[in-house]
């Protein structure tokens, strides 16, 4: 089956700018706080940066990203199993099997090594007190081993309905070397969505199947299920995409078209060649983009900032959760940005390059491996790169930040010498664990299977 080779690259971008987002994790809000506000904020004075303006702040809007995931899986996910829908010889009964190892198996195999009680404090850790539930590193093994056994739990439970955006209402400690992997229980249970969207509606007609599935989103989005929205508007992003491949090739669309014993008249001639002077056919894709764009830029979880405070006129009542409201539009804007790049050649153009599709390629494991990377060596290279240019001890990012020229020579310099570490660790977890993960898989798919 044909890969599409540009939206295994935006998972790779999607993948990029988490891991840039979390570079700022436990610095002070005082010196990196501006990056999650809006320009229009108030106070004026410490909002007025370019980075704070769409779509520069993308660059650290995590959140946007995930919403991002989510409709790629529905829609990467749906791919292929509405392909076998049409081809009705084909097998694919060890869907459930295989994506619930593909999807947990390598995130256990990293929380477990990374979770090991020695390799904190044999590296270097600064971390608050109260994360890993206040445990210590080289202190209580049998307490840490209780603690990955706890999380590994907690990673493949997918009951939890939504009662809190993160699943972690009455759950263990989310404050961990690896918090990003909150998502993985959110993915396999949108996967298991996926799958019995697609058997529920298998058999009816292309029109109703639209209809409904677009009805069934549409619920979700009222009732707060950012994450099921999103995954259900991917299987209709992938619906949209078999029916093209099922078209006749050369096929036209006769929109315009007029009897073929009439000469076109000279209005209908005049529009036509209008529209192909102005390529307005184009037009819906853009604005699908640039609202999409607009959207996924909505920064901030408590409240929304100056620009989006119009859509509180379609907040729906069932969003109860502070978090809901962003999310749900987040995820709106990254079904409008994978529409119009589905429909544009030329959006899609960059995203076929080899770099973004080594990016893609590596993707999965670096969402799983950067926090580590983070939290182990981000503050040796940082002081030392402040030590390197100041010839001082590094005194703390407050301080640090009134010196600029050092301060940013350690920061940008910090993130190209862990991202060279991260893109390194991601290619051999890709090799030797990934793979061997996705062997596993379908051995267990083979074996369960008719």
């Amino acid at each position: 089956m044909e890969r599409i080779l540009w939206l295994d690259s935006l998972r790779g971008i999607a993948s990029a700018l988490v891991v840039i987002h979390h570079s700022k994790s436990l610095e002070p809000k005082s010196i990196v706080g501006f990056l999650t506000r809006s320009y229009w904020d108030e106070p004026a004075e410490e909002n007025h940066r370019l980075i704070q303006l769409p779509p520069f702040r993308l660059l650290f809007n995590g959140p946007s990203m995930v919403a991002l995931f989510m409709v790629i899986s529905g829609y990467a996910i749906s791919l292929p199993l509405l392909r076998c829908r049409e081809d009705t010889g084909a097998n694919n009964s060890g869907f459930f099997s295989s994506t619930m190892l593909r999807c947990n198996s390598p995130d256990l195999s990293n929380l477990s090594a990374v979770h090991r009680h020695i390799i904190p404090q044999s590296i270097y850790w600064k971390a608050a007190d109260n994360w890993l539930g206040g445990l210590k590193p080289l202190t209580a093994p049998w307490a840490h081993v209780r603690y990955v056994l706890s999380r590994i739990v907690h990673l493949l439970d997918i009951s939890n309905h939504q009662l809190d955006i993160n699943f972690d209402r009455n759950r263990p400690d989310m404050r961990t070397i690896n918090y990003q992997l909150w998502t993985m229980p959110v993915e396999f249970r949108g996967s298991c969505v996926v799958y019995l969207l697609i058997l529920t509606f298998s058999f009816w007609r292309p029109q109703p199947r639209y209809l409904a599935l677009a009805g069934v989103a549409m619920y979700w989005f009222y009732m707060g299920h950012w994450d099921l929205f999103a995954f259900a508007t991917g299987i209709l992003l992938a619906e949209r995409h078999v029916a093209s491949e099922s078209e006749p090739e050369g096929e036209v669309a006769l929109s315009y078209s007029c009897s073929p014993f009439e000469s076109p008249k000279p209005i209908t001639k005049a529009w036509n060649k209008f529209r192909e002077n102005i390529h307005l056919q184009q037009l819906p894709t853009l604005v699908s983009f640039m609202l999409g764009m607009y959207f996924l830029c909505m920064c901030g979880t408590d409240r929304l900032a100056r620009e989006y405070q119009w859509l509180a006129v379609a907040r729906s009542p069932e969003w109860d959760n502070v978090e809901m409201m962003p999310r749900c539009w987040r995820s709106v804007g990254a079904v409008l940005t994978i529409y119009a790049i589905s429909k544009s050649a030329l959006l899609q153009r960059p995203l076929n390059s080899r770099p973004l599709q080594y990016l893609g390629k590596i993707s999965f494991p670096l969402y799983l491996v950067h926090p580590t990377v983070y939290l182990l060596l981000k503050w040796p290279v940082r002081d030392f790169l402040w030590w390197a240019v100041a010839r001082t001890s590094y005194p703390g990012s407050i301080e640090a930040s009134k010196h600029a020229l050092p301060f940013y020579i350690a920061w940008i310099g910090t993130m190209l010498v862990l991202g060279a570490v991260m893109v390194i660790a991601s290619e051999l977890w890709s090799r030797f664990v990934d793979l061997k993960c996705l062997g596993l898989a379908r051995k267990f798919e083979k074996w369960v299977s008719f």
